[in-house]
């Protein structure tokens, strides 16, 4: 067989798959003939003999062009339902505004929707646990915990002589009560932006 003779049964075939495909929009269409096209040339590219009955049991092996569209139109409806169950709707904004500011409401709207995967969703419930809520009562508790433990006080020594004496972080010398106090100021800041940046996430994915 001539390799005019190969290109023209070929040709026939993906004709054929054309013909069936006549339902499915141009864009997926011609995705899907260009794929088989591709699979086909690697595969003549492999055949020994190029003889015309290789050839034919290599279209065999495709499969009839009318069960390969009809399975193309199943993946398109699977995709289509994909999308739909991923629609943004009330729930979803709902709770790109609710989990950061009343985090228990927000993050069951965030479970009930199924527009988030697990990952996101488990972010979502995680960064951080509480979300606002949590950080504004936890300086308070903070200070309420290290107001107990650090204090100062004075003592007056045999010769009359006033000794200061602080137990906790007050003991400590100045430079280090100064990085304590950067680091904790450090520590609400990114509390602070965590919940905005795990909102910012989840809409990107929503997006998606």
């Amino acid at each position: 067989m001539t390799a005019y003779q190969a290109d023209q049964l070929v040709s026939e075939y993906l004709g054929r798959l054309d013909e069936q495909l006549a339902d499915v929009p141009r864009t997926r269409r011609d995705e899907i003939l260009d794929e088989i096209s591709q699979h086909i040339a690697e595969e003549r590219g492999l055949l020994h003999n190029k003889s015309e009955a290789d050839l034919r049991n290599l279209l065999d092996r495709l499969g009839d062009p009318a069960e390969l569209a009809a399975a193309a139109r199943d993946d398109g409806d699977e995709s289509h339902e994909a999308k739909e169950s991923r629609r943004i709707g009330a729930i979803e904004v709902l709770a790109l505004v609710l989990t950061p500011l009343v985090w228990p409401a927000g993050v069951i709207l965030l479970w009930l929707s199924p527009a988030w995967n697990l990952r996101d969703k488990l972010i979502g419930t995680l960064v951080p646990p509480g979300g606002y809520l949590f950080i504004l009562f936890s300086p308070a508790l903070l200070l309420m915990g290290t107001g107990v433990t650090n204090s100062c006080g004075g003592t007056v020594d045999s010769g009359g002589n006033v000794v200061n004496s602080c137990t906790g972080v007050l003991a400590l010398p100045v430079w280090q009560q100064d990085l304590i106090n950067v680091g904790l100021v450090a520590i609400v800041v990114v509390l602070l932006v965590l919940p905005v940046l795990t909102a910012i996430y989840l809409a990107r994915r929503l997006r998606k």
